[in-house]
């Protein structure tokens, strides 16, 4: 469970630090469902997660759902959930109802488009452009969309395991003990800088590709499958060179970095679907 997913999700819920503790149960099972992708949830979750959010718990979990459930012995209570062997789920009424009440709309983003009728220009009209070019440009792309990707996926993953792993003080204890001046450095130009906005709230967000292997290869149990860590280093350098030849508008990338990246993307798919984050 991610605490920086955990507040953006609470973020999307109209006065959520006004709702009754009970009605925060509702929110956070309904987190555990779909965020987490669980068929269920227990109570231990929901009071684990009132804990990660240091917000006051209700005062007996256990008593709410089973009394809100099919099962429940309270005359006129509502019927919220259904009990199951393994834990609570949703009535289906009430969790469209919960839904109902979630802002999805996303923070606004740069809404870069070229309209022809109205610009009366096109890409292909910017002088000395040719063929070439053209093609580097969308091959570029594609691939600078996979390493976004990529790259947001291993720092969501890193952040995750690294908090469990070494604790809420994670981040003092990497940078006591893995190379990463470049990525302070870059923090700190950062901030300092009034033109460029801050990148996110940990050093992760600072770091090259070939810094998430040095934490890798000093933390190897974030991973708890060893050979599943060695993989994944394995074919960061790869990924080091990829990023720099799209940054630095290289002329081509050869083959084998490109077969590479195919290659690692089916594996760290696979290793990262069987990781419970729990």
């Amino acid at each position: 469970m991610m605490l920086e997913e955990l507040k953006n999700f609470i973020s999307k819920i109209e006065n959520f630090k006004l709702l009754k503790a009970s009605e925060q149960v509702d929110f956070f099972g309904y987190y555990l469902i779909h965020f987490n992708k669980q068929s269920s949830f227990t109570p231990s979750q929901i009071n684990n997660i009132f804990s990660s959010l240091r917000i006051l718990p209700h005062s007996n979990i256990s008593k709410y759902l089973r009394d809100n459930s099919n099962l429940g012995s309270v005359k006129k209570a509502k019927i919220k959930f259904i009990k199951t062997k393994e834990g609570f789920h949703f009535l289906s009424s009430f969790e469209d109802e919960l839904k109902s009440k979630i802002i999805e709309k996303e923070q606004e983003f740069i809404n870069f488009s070229i309209d022809r009728s109205n610009l009366g220009w096109t890409p292909s009209d910017i002088p000395f452009i040719n063929s070439k070019i053209k093609k580097n440009a969308d091959f570029f792309t594609k691939l600078y969309f996979l390493l976004y990707y990529l790259e947001n996926s291993l720092r969501k993953f890193l952040f995750a395991r690294l908090s469990s792993v070494l604790g809420t003080n994670w981040e003092k204890l990497i940078i006591d003990n893995v190379d990463l001046a470049k990525a302070c450095s870059i923090r700190r130009e950062t901030n300092l800088s009034e033109m460029i906005h801050e990148r996110g709230d940990n050093i992760l967000y600072y770091c090259m590709w070939e810094d998430y292997g040095k934490i890798l290869k000093t933390y190897p149990q974030v991973f708890s499958n060893v050979r599943d860590c060695d993989e994944v280093v394995a074919h960061l350098n790869s990924l080091t060179k990829i990023r720099n030849a799209i940054a630095h508008n290289t002329a081509t990338i050869p083959k084998e970095y490109q077969d590479e990246l195919t290659l690692f993307l089916v594996k760290y798919i696979k290793i990262m679907k069987n990781i419970n984050l729990q």
